[in-house]
């Protein structure tokens, strides 16, 4: 069994960043941070990529420059739910920074390795143990205890 303070399931953008910002405000806690994923970076991935200004302005306030990665930017969106849309127009500045997400994910978790966080890929969860010591996460490559785990995992997930 191995010991972790924090154990982040999942390497995609919510797990990454989340590791980011420990690394960035609790930088004492970098060597004692492991994250485990499913895949392998890059990965490919069924959704396509659509950064907000709002995500960039998160990366950057990480010190990151989203711009590293191929992109197209989008000055204008349309989004309907419903039979209801809504327009978006910024004659300054994009409004969608349109990636792919295997790239973008592959930038952020190097982003992370450079912080000295270690990612184990191809490591999948089965389950997830609650106890008096903190938590157990079983996987197909054994187990790991943690004080804390971060479901990052997606939807289908084991940590939903």
């Amino acid at each position: 069994m191995q010991n972790h303070d924090i154990l982040i399931l999942g390497a995609g953008p919510a797990g990454l960043s989340t590791a980011l910002h420990l690394a960035r405000d609790f930088p004492h806690l970098t060597p004692r941070v492991l994250i485990l994923d499913k895949a392998r970076h890059p990965r490919p991935k069924l959704c396509a990529g659509g950064l907000v200004v709002d995500a960039e302005t998160i990366l950057q306030r990480l010190g990151l420059d989203v711009s590293e990665v191929p992109h197209v930017d989008a000055s204008a969106a349309h989004f309907d739910f419903e039979g209801h849309g809504l327009s978006i127009r910024n004659p300054k500045r994009h409004i969608l920074r349109v990636i792919r997400r295997n790239e973008f994910d592959a930038w952020l978790a190097g982003k992370v390795r450079e912080q000295g966080i270690e990612i184990r890929e191809q490591v999948t969860v089965k389950d997830v143990r609650p106890d008096d010591a903190g938590v157990t996460v079983v996987t197909d490559t054994g187990e790991f205890c943690a004080q804390v785990i971060v479901g990052a995992d997606g939807s289908n997930g084991v940590t939903r």
